[in-house]
């Protein structure tokens, strides 16, 4: 695997190239992004000072057990196609590129076509790393 870093979603080589005047087959949303899944926590404690003023201790946790949210990887598919595939009526393909009915590779999909390599977002409560935030308020 390239990059040990980084994780597969889509292989590439499950793709082809439709022959010429065809449609692919591959349904519309077809494939689901990864899911995100976070445990919140807030706990709060009100503490009793004289009978109109008390202490609030606040403790919110995001992500609790810091699970790894990522976000949708590219899916877009490279041209794949020889160059001057289309030039003219009846001329022979280049041959480099793909031609219909073979499968994509890796290079011909482009090196981030299908693989993870950001997380969700950095902004609390949308799938970020743990974070911990304190507050001590006192009411009068």
């Amino acid at each position: 695997m390239e990059g040990a870093d980084k994780k597969v979603y889509l292989n590439p080589a499950a793709f082809l190239i439709p022959q010429p005047g065809t449609f692919g087959n591959l349904g519309r949303n077809a494939y689901v992004g990864p899911g995100l899944a976070q445990f919140d926590l807030t706990l709060h404690k009100r503490l009793p000072i004289t009978e109109k003023v008390n202490l609030e201790f606040r403790a919110e946790l995001y992500n609790l057990f810091n699970k790894a949210n990522f976000s949708n990887p590219p899916a877009t598919l490279g041209a794949g196609l020889p160059a001057g595939y289309n030039v003219a009526v009846g001329a022979e393909p280049a041959a480099s590129g793909l031609q219909p009915g073979q499968p994509y590779t890796a290079s011909a999909a482009g090196g981030a076509f299908g693989r993870f390599s950001s997380t969700v977002a950095n902004t609390v409560g949308l799938g970020a790393q743990r974070q911990i935030q304190l507050s001590l308020r006192l009411n009068f």
